[in-house]
């Protein structure tokens, strides 16, 4: 199901309008943005900031996931604007929106998950104990540290306090070049490296992978909730 398919949602006993606040704040914490328009404005933005303050009050804060790789039938290879709004389908693949990011762990203290699969099979974890992405006036800088998993390498320590980089928006440390380009992707780049965002059938630098372009991903999953 896409989300262009989707007119109301239950929430607990109330059924809500597409476009309403709550539709839009209960789709955005389970990692259903909506990405054609309809959950906008600062409205909206005010009403899911009210219910992560009040999730973050409980013992546990339900995981958010902001990207998914799995099927490979959406394209990552795209502009600043798509990154920042969103894009995809949430039963599937699909990118949260870097804005989205940005509000819902602008205040420090969330957590970070990251599930991986290879193409041969073994299945990674990285899991980072702080996880913050920056406003969109410092081009969503990532903020992560507290490693620990089973990964091969902590890969995003290469990007830490890196900015976002899409192919028509070039803020990597690369002296000649566009890292998004390079790869097909877009990411948090350093001087390029590793991404999940890369080209989902392509082998190679161009491929999705963590630390060693040998190792290349069939499934990739990222999630944040409050750090516990």
């Amino acid at each position: 199901m896409s989300f262009k398919t989707w007119t109301v949602l239950l929430f607990g006993t109330a059924i809500y309008p597409r476009s309403s606040a709550k539709f839009c704040t209960r789709s955005y914490l389970d990692g259903k943005w909506i990405s054609e328009g309809d959950c906008e404005g600062p409205e909206i933005m005010s009403e899911i900031m009210k219910e992560i303050q009040h999730r973050a009050e409980g013992e546990k804060m339900k995981w958010t996931i902001f990207q998914r790789r799995k099927y490979g039938n959406v394209d990552f290879y795209r502009g600043w604007d798509e990154y920042v709004k969103g894009f995809g389908d949430s039963e599937g693949d699909f990118w949260l929106g870097l804005e989205a990011l940005h509000q819902m762990t602008k205040a420090g203290d969330m957590a970070l998950e990251i599930k991986m699969i290879t193409r041969d099979g073994v299945h990674w974890v990285a899991k980072y104990s702080n996880f913050r992405v920056g406003p969109g006036s410092d081009k969503y800088r990532l903020h992560v540290f507290g490693y620990s998993g089973n990964a091969t390498h902590d890969r995003l320590a290469y990007h830490n306090n890196r900015q976002f980089t899409t192919k028509d928006a070039d803020h990597d440390r690369r002296s000649s070049g566009n890292c998004a380009s390079f790869y097909q992707g877009a990411w948090w780049y350093n001087s390029c490296g590793g991404n999940l965002n890369g080209n989902f059938k392509r082998t190679g630098y161009r491929g999705i992978w963590w630390d060693n372009r040998a190792n290349l991903l069939r499934f990739s999953e990222m999630k944040f909730r409050k750090r516990l």
